[in-house]
Formats: structure tokens, C-alpha cells, sequence
């Protein structure tokens, strides 16, 4: 949505229209567009099934969703939003359903990545680290109790790509998947 189309909802707060345009970036930043190309790819919107595992591998939780990207702080950064039906209570509409934003920040000095994804219905805040894996994408992080948390972006075309978090409570030595997202690019037809 563009700041015309903001303003046009009567319920929109004018400087609700000048953060978005203040945040929102048209592109990678040049100096650092191909660093920034590895998630760069996944800008635009994504339709998804959305899938949770229990401790004994069995999928407790399969609903649709979606999930955009987009660049934005001068196209230097990357930020993504999640939106699925609570599991719980199986609400879908805003303010009913389970929402979330990553922030996908590379570091020039060391060359890597740090991403933050904020669970707005949890209050949940990780911070990883992210590198590419021959042709998957591992962000990984260590949680308070030891255990090892592995997100992984794999089978990534321009049309599709999984996304599976893995936990090893063991350090690394046997991992168990919690959540697997199978993504299909949302194609916008011409009017």
C-alpha cells in the first residue's frame, strides 16, 4: 500500500503515512546490493502453509498465511512480516491472529547478518545470526537454556522456497523440526 492509498483510508493518522515513507526503501542500498541479494530475493509477498510439529513429530498445528519482505532504512536492511491464523483459537483477522516482523540487518564491517524477528502476539525477541550454507540460508542462535535454534531457508527459487526451524537441545548433536513454512510467490495479474 502507498502513502496515497494510506491516506485515502479515513483511518489512517497522517504520520502513520510519514514513518511508512520514512522507513519504506525502493531497493538495496547500491554499494551493498549483492551482500544484500541473499535476502533480497525474497522481497514481495508470499502465500503459505504453515505447519507446527510436536516434541514426537507430529504436526499439531497446518493453516494457511502469508508472509511480505520488504527493503527499507535506505535499502540497507530488510524487513519481513508474518501473519497466520492463531492455533489456538484459529482467528485470522487482525487483532486474532498470530502476527510477527523480522529485521534483517547486514554488517558491512564483518560482513555478516543479524536478524531479529519480534513475536508481536508472544512477545517473543530473538536476535540471531545468519550465513548462507552451500544453497540454504542457516540463521542460528543459542537460547537461554542451551539449546541450539536453527531456522533454515532451503529449496529457494523465485517462486518458492521452505522454511523450517529446528531446535537441538543437545548443542547440535540431534535436532527436532518445530515449524516448516512451504512459500509460493503471490503473482499480482494485471488489471
Amino acid at each position: 500500500m502507498n502513502a496515497e492509498q494510506l491516506m485515502a483510508n479515513r483511518s489512517c493518522d497522517p504520520a502513520d503515512v510519514a514513518m511508512i515513507n520514512a522507513l519504506r526503501a525502493h531497493g538495496p542500498h547500491p554499494r551493498w546490493r549483492d551482500e544484500l541479494a541473499m535476502f533480497g530475493q525474497f522481497v514481495g509477498a508470499w502465500d503459505l502453509r504453515v505447519r507446527f510439529f510436536d516434541e514426537s513429530a507430529q504436526m499439531t498445528y497446518d493453516d494457511r498465511g502469508e508472509w511480505s519482505f520488504g527493503w527499507v532504512l535506505d535499502g540497507r536492511t530488510l524487513q519481513d512480516v508474518l501473519a497466520f491464523p492463531d492455533p489456538e483459537t484459529g482467528g485470522a483477522a487482525v487483532g486474532e491472529r498470530r502476527i510477527g516482523t523480522t529485521i534483517r540487518q547486514f554488517l558491512p564491517s564483518s560482513r555478516t547478518w543479524s536478524v531479529t524477528w519480534i513475536g508481536a502476539v508472544s512477545g517473543v525477541v530473538h536476535t540471531s545470526s545468519a550465513r548462507r550454507v552451500s544453497e540454504e540460508i542457516w540463521i542460528e542462535a543459542t537460547e537461554d537454556d542451551g539449546s541450539t535454534v536453527r531456522a533454515v531457508f532451503s529449496d529457494i527459487t523465485s517462486a518458492a522456497f521452505r522454511w523450517e526451524s529446528l531446535i537441538s537441545p543437545g548443542g547440535g548433536t540431534s535436532w527436532r523440526r518445530e515449524q516448516e513454512i512451504l512459500a509460493s510467490r503471490r503473482t499480482i495479474s494485471a488489471k
